[in-house]
């Protein structure tokens, strides 16, 4: 069961899996598993010798570094800083949501107004859907990182007043 609540029975994986390299997976339950034989199943990105080191390198250090767990406090720190943002700017800044270090912040101003001010500043961010602006950082960024970025977004707020 994961922490969403949501326990799948197969599931598809890839993009970050080896870190940029190409290659998928497919996880399935026992049951849903024992479907499959050789032959059955194939991908584009099935793994060669090269791409499952790389993978394989890639979850040892998932594991090893605490990412999921770092990434989640870090997150909380993130979600947080975007609060108090939103608070010192209620008329430009909405709701405050996310997971994780994939977090996101309504505008009432236009959103590629604040995602351009934030880049001016040396801030990359982006958009989520036509008002939601969206931040995605690595799942190592640590709390002078974040608290730079809030800067930022802070900054670039004041300069998208209306």
């Amino acid at each position: 069961m994961s922490t969403a609540g949501v326990a799948p029975d197969i599931m598809t994986v890839a993009k970050a899996l080896a870190n940029g390299v190409p290659i998928g997976a497919t996880l399935a339950t026992e049951d849903v598993a024992r479907v499959f034989t050789p032959g059955t199943h194939g991908s584009t990105f099935g793994g060669n010798p090269f791409a499952t080191a790389v993978g394989l390198t890639v979850f040892t250090t998932l594991l090893e570094e605490r990412l999921p767990e770092r990434a989640a406090a870090s997150g909380r720190i993130l979600l947080d800083g975007l609060r108090a943002v939103q608070k010192k700017h209620p008329a430009t800044a909405g709701e405050v949501r996310g997971r994780g270090l994939l977090v996101a912040m309504d505008m009432t101003v236009p959103v590629g107004d604040v995602v351009s001010a934030c880049r001016e500043r040396g801030l990359l961010v982006l958009t989520a859907g036509d008002n939601a602006l969206r931040l995605a950082p690595p799942l190592v960024v640590d709390r002078a990182e974040i608290d730079r970025g809030l800067e930022i977004i802070d900054r670039a707020l004041e300069a998208c007043r209306r």
